[in-house]
C-alpha cells in the first residue's frame, strides 16, 4: 500500500496526469516492459565475450594504477577535488567509471558551437529562440550558453530545411549547481511533434526518457550523478534505437521508436524566471560507421571522439567510447599496427600547435599501452595545423580538423 501511495506521488509530482484507475491498469504491462528490458540489456552486455574480458583486465590496471598513485599522494594525483575514481597515464587523466564507456561520436560533425568569440550577455549566434530568453554567459571565465527562466531553444543550421540524418549523435555538457531546475532535450518528427524527450533535474537524480513506440507513450527512469558541477550529456539514434549517457552510465537505451526524429530541441525550466541552465561544447554529428569498417574502406580511422581539455594533452574522460572502440579493434586483430596522428585547428600558433598535436597523439599511444596494447603497434605523430580537411573559418570545420587519426601502418592477414 505504501509503495502504491509513493509511486502516485511521483506521478503527480512530475505532472503526468494519469488517474489512478488509469495508472493501476498499466503496472502488468509495465513490468512486462522491465522484463524485456532487462533481457535485452542482459543480451547486450554478454556481446563480445573477449573484448569484455580484456576490458576487465584493463580496469584492473586502471585501478591499481589509481591506488599506487594514492599512495603516493592524496591530492591533486587522485582527481580533481580528490576524487578516487581518477588515475593517471602520463598526461592523460581517466575516470575509472569509463573503462566500459561504449559511446562513439559520428564521423562528420553536422553542429558545433564551442561559443568562442560570443560576447557576454548577447544571444548565441548560433541558436534560434523558439520560446524565453537565451544568452552567452560565463563559468570561470569560459563562455557557456545560459538558459534563462522557462525557456526553448534550437540550433540554426545553414539550411533551414535541414533535417537530422537517420543515425546521429548529440553530445554536450551540462553545469549542475544543486538549484531547482529541470532540462530536456526533445526530439520531433517534421510535423514539430515531440516523440521523444530526455528529461533531468539539476537538484536530484532522477533522469526519466518518454518516447512513442507506435502503441501509446512509455516511460523509462534511472538514476544519475547529479554532483555540483560540469557533466556530459551524450545521445546516439541509430535508424529507430536511442541510447543516451549521462557522464560514463547509460541512462537510457530505447530498441525502437515510433518515428525517426528529424528535429531538435532544447528545453530548460527554473523556479523563477532569472533561474539559469548553462550548457556548452554542444555537438551534432552524423553517422554510426564502425571504426572498424572505416578502417576497412579507407585505411584509416578518423576519430571526434578523442577529445581534450582546451590547450592540453589531458585526454577528457569522455574520449573512452571511442578509446575502448580502437582497443577492441587491436585486441581482435594482434598483427595490426597504427601510425596515431594529431592535428588541430589553426587557432593559435603554428609552432605551439605542432607540439600540442604531437603531445596529444603521444598522449593516446600511452593510452593504449596501458590498456594492455603493446608499443611496437603505435607510432605517435603529430601535424599541427598543416593538414587540414575543412575550412577552419566555422566551428563545424574547426572541430573537424581537430582530429585523432589512426593510420594502418601494416596490412594484417586476418583483416584481409
Amino acid at each position: 500500500m505504501k509503495k502504491v501511495i509513493v509511486l502516485g506521488s511521483l506521478l503527480l509530482a512530475t505532472g503526468m496526469q494519469l488517474s489512478a484507475q488509469s495508472w493501476l491498469g498499466k503496472i502488468g504491462n509495465r513490468v512486462k516492459e522491465k522484463v524485456i528490458e532487462k533481457v535485452e540489456q542482459r543480451i547486450e552486455d554478454k556481446a563480445d565475450a573477449t573484448t569484455e574480458k580484456a576490458l576487465d583486465k584493463s580496469e584492473d590496471m586502471v585501478k591499481k594504477a589509481g591506488k599506487k598513485k594514492g599512495e603516493k599522494q592524496n591530492s591533486p594525483q587522485n582527481g580533481k577535488n580528490g576524487n578516487p575514481n581518477k588515475a593517471f597515464y602520463g598526461s592523460s587523466e581517466t575516470d575509472v567509471s569509463y573503462v566500459k564507456y561504449d559511446f562513439v561520436p559520428g564521423n562528420e560533425v553536422i553542429f558545433e558551437d564551442d561559443l568562442n568569440g560570443e560576447q557576454k550577455g548577447e544571444f548565441p549566434g548560433k541558436w534560434d529562440l523558439i520560446e524565453g530568453n537565451a544568452e552567452v554567459a560565463q563559468i570561470n571565465g569560459e563562455n557557456t550558453l545560459a538558459i534563462v527562466g522557462y525557456t526553448y531553444i534550437t540550433p540554426l543550421f545553414k539550411e533551414k530545411s535541414f533535417m537530422l540524418p537517420d543515425e546521429f549523435t548529440l553530445e554536450f555538457d551540462v553545469y549542475l549547481d544543486g538549484n531547482e531546475g529541470e532540462t530536456s532535450v526533445e526530439l520531433m518528427n517534421a510535423g514539430d511533434e515531440v516523440i521523444a524527450n530526455s528529461l533531468f533535474w539539476k537538484d536530484n537524480t532522477r533522469f526519466l526518457f518518454n518516447w512513442n513506440n507506435n502503441t501509446n507513450e512509455k516511460t523509462s527512469e534511472e538514476t544519475f550523478d547529479n554532483s555540483i558541477g560540469w557533466h556530459h550529456y551524450a545521445l546516439s539514434f541509430n535508424k529507430r534505437a536511442i541510447k543516451v549517457y549521462m557522464d560514463a552510465k547509460r541512462v537510457t537505451n530505447i530498441p525502437n521508436v515510433s518515428e525517426k526524429p528529424v528535429k531538435i530541441k532544447f528545453f530548460a525550466r527554473g523556479p523563477e524566471d532569472s533561474s539559469t541552465t548553462h550548457i556548452k561544447n554542444i555537438r551534432i554529428a552524423k553517422g554510426a560507421v564502425p571504426l572498424y569498417d572505416k578502417l576497412m574502406t579507407d585505411g584509416k580511422i578518423i576519430t571526434y571522439g578523442i577529445t581534450f581539455d582546451v590547450g592540453e594533452a589531458t585526454i577528457k574522460s569522455q574520449s573512452m567510447g571511442t578509446i575502448n572502440e580502437i582497443f577492441s579493434i587491436l585486441h581482435k586483430y594482434p598483427d595490426l599496427k597504427f601510425s596515431v596522428e594529431g592535428h588541430t585547428d589553426n587557432t593559435g600558433n603554428a609552432a605551439s600547435n605542432q607540439s600540442l598535436s604531437e603531445a596529444r597523439a603521444k598522449a593516446v599511444c600511452d593510452k593504449l599501452q596501458q590498456m594492455g596494447i603493446n608499443a611496437t603497434r603505435l607510432s605517435a605523430i603529430g601535424h599541427g595545423m598543416s593538414k587540414p580537411i575543412d575550412t577552419n573559418e566555422t566551428p563545424e570545420g574547426r572541430a573537424k580538423n581537430r582530429r585523432v587519426e589512426f593510420v594502418r601502418l601494416q596490412k594484417s592477414k586476418t583483416i584481409n
